[in-house]
């Protein structure tokens, strides 16, 4: 009988404190519904109590299955369109929610038909009698709300279904790959709320989580409708998402499963596919062997039965061979003869220019015309404009070696990632430097249009030049500077950073859905831009919605994940 009473005390006070600090219509809604329900639980438990009749017992038992439900239902409601209550009330109504619900629970194992006798020992016994068609039905709906309620619950505090969508993690997942979540350990929150279970889950480089996509904004419609979402996929096991993106009415990529591969405590730096890391108690950057054995970068290597269920192979074996054949060719870049071969570019170019500058045309071309693809595909007007420019030749000879300097001095203190793209830099401008001498060859030698445009030597600096252009777009998944930046910034504490393992077609936590020019060498004013959407970031743990334990479809891939 007590917990009974504490039941509805709980009630009463979870109600009352749905208005506070929220003084709107669905709060004001949620307030009278909840009020409501609990008064009629009231009412009919003390009836109980005084004449145990069965009528009062039967609802008495059915309003208290629908006690957790109905708060909950109450609580988001009057959370709709609320941003920051404070934690502490947050605190206070997920607590209260939880005694409920166990007093709820505690009750009904109490009055259970064979328990129930001892407490209410007037009360008539309940017979077996054949039930109409309208009571066989009303049955099956009041079963099927529950089951909904339970499924409701069951993925707030529990676990969740997830389909995977796209080949981000290939070959561990492939899409349509249907996974559990368990998302206790990871200490999921009230809905709507910032109160939340305690995180027992400790984890680490190598686990599979599922988190919410930070690119998406935080307010309290889209967290709404991703709760409604969820539900609705976990009802319709996974076949009905409504949460899309109202631009372009694709579902969200929200939440996202990928896999942690850096840890608190760590910077990491990514050069030509091999991840590294170091710590403050570590002086240099070591390669993460435990990367090696789920990062997948060549998806040809994969089994047949595995390549059969993949959709897109971003680059052939030939073209894998060519990414590899350039990296080696800019690791090999010796600076000091890079320089030396662009003095002499200059050298023949100052030969070839009739007249000598007067003029600094330090604003020959704008900055944006240092995009690689715009670099090269306006050569030929660049050409002519350094032969008929004072101060062509000037900007010439700036653009060519503006990166020397430093990198005479500073080669060995920089890292292996800026290294590795002043290098690029340097394989670029050579190129470039070596096409505008055969353009300037060809005006002065008076070539046709067709003479100019089908030189041969011109046309192979050209591909020469396509070559790095398709290589700088594909670096930007296979290469990340250092991140955290700036000395002694290191991932923090319950921070995590994650990749998906097929690198290459995979958008993570590398990368922003906004492209923007990056130049290759930040040394060099004049450096060689290329487009990039690499951004960093690091993801709290607050924000991993729980790991992925187990494939339950297809039955032919069924499973723990590795």
């Amino acid at each position: 009988m007590p917990v009974l009473m504490l039941t509805a005390i709980c009630a009463l006070i979870f109600s009352f404190l749905y208005p506070v600090q929220n003084m709107h219509g669905l709060a004001f809604f949620a307030t009278v519904a909840s009020l409501i329900f609990t008064a009629c639980f009231i009412f009919f438990l003390f009836r109980l109590i005084k004449k145990q009749l069965l009528k009062d017992f039967i609802i008495t038992r059915k309003l208290l299955e629908y006690f957790p439900f109905v708060l909950m239902t109450c609580f988001i409601l009057s959370r709709i369109g609320r941003e920051n209550t404070p934690h502490t009330f947050d605190v206070i109504l997920g607590s209260i929610w939880f005694i409920a619900t166990a007093l709820s629970i505690v009750s009904l194992f109490l009055i259970g038909k064979k328990r129930v006798y001892k407490i209410f020992p007037q009360l008539p016994e309940i017979e077996k009698t054949k039930k109409s068609l309208l009571l066989g039905t009303l049955e099956w709906i009041d079963a099927f709300v529950q089951a909904a309620c339970l499924v409701l619950l069951i993925n707030i505090f529990v676990f969740q279904l997830y389909a995977i969508p796209s080949e981000s993690m290939v070959p561990g997942f492939m899409i349509g790959d249907r996974l559990l979540v368990f998302k206790t350990s990871a200490g999921p929150y009230f809905p709507l709320s910032s109160f939340r279970l305690p995180q027992w889950k400790q984890y680490a480089r190598g686990d599979i989580v599922v988190f919410s996509n930070p690119n998406y904004p935080d307010t309290p419609e889209t967290r709404l409708k991703t709760f409604l979402s969820q539900l609705v996929y976990m009802l319709t096991f996974t076949q009905k998402n409504i949460n899309v993106d109202p631009v372009t009415k694709q579902p969200k990529a929200d939440p996202l499963v990928k896999r942690i591969t850096g840890i608190p405590g760590e910077k990491l730096m990514l050069v030509d596919g091999v991840l590294y890391s170091k710590t403050k108690d570590s002086k240099d950057f070591m390669p993460v062997e435990a990367d090696k054995t789920y990062a997948t970068w060549d998806l040809n290597t994969l089994s047949q039965s595995e390549l059969r269920l993949v959709h897109r192979i971003v680059l052939s074996p030939q073209e894998m061979e060519l990414v590899n054949s350039i990296e080696s060719k800019r690791a090999k870049l010796n600076f000091a003869e890079a320089e030396k071969e662009a003095n002499s570019i200059v050298a023949r170019l100052a030969y070839l220019k009739e007249g000598r500058d007067v003029a600094d045309a330090s604003e020959f071309i704008t900055r944006n015309q240092h995009e690689i693809n715009t670099l090269f595909g306006t050569s030929s007007d660049i050409s002519r404009k350094i032969l008929t420019t004072n101060g062509g030749l000037a900007w010439f000879k700036k653009f060519m070696l503006d990166w020397a300097p430093y990198w005479k001095e500073h080669a060995t203190e920089e890292t292996l990632y800026r290294q590795r793209f002043a290098q690029m830099n340097a394989l670029v401008k050579l190129c470039f430097g070596k096409l505008i001498l055969r353009n300037i060859e060809l005006i002065n030698s008076a070539a046709t249009e067709e003479t100019f445009e089908s030189d041969s030597q011109r046309n192979e600096l050209l591909n020469e030049a396509a070559l790095y252009a398709a290589f700088l777009d594909i670096a930007r998944a296979r290469n990340m500077d250092e991140f955290p930046t700036g000395e002694g910034n290191y991932i923090p504490e319950n921070c995590y950073f994650m990749m998906g393992d097929n690198r290459l077609n995979s958008t993570d936590m590398r990368h922003s859905y906004v492209n923007h020019l990056e130049p290759a060498d930040t040394h060099d004013p004049s450096s060689i831009l290329f487009s990039s959407n690499v951004e960093p970031k690091v993801i709290p743990a607050e924000k991993i919605l729980g790991t992925t334990n187990f494939r339950f479809w297809p039955l032919s891939r069924i499973g723990v994940p590795r």
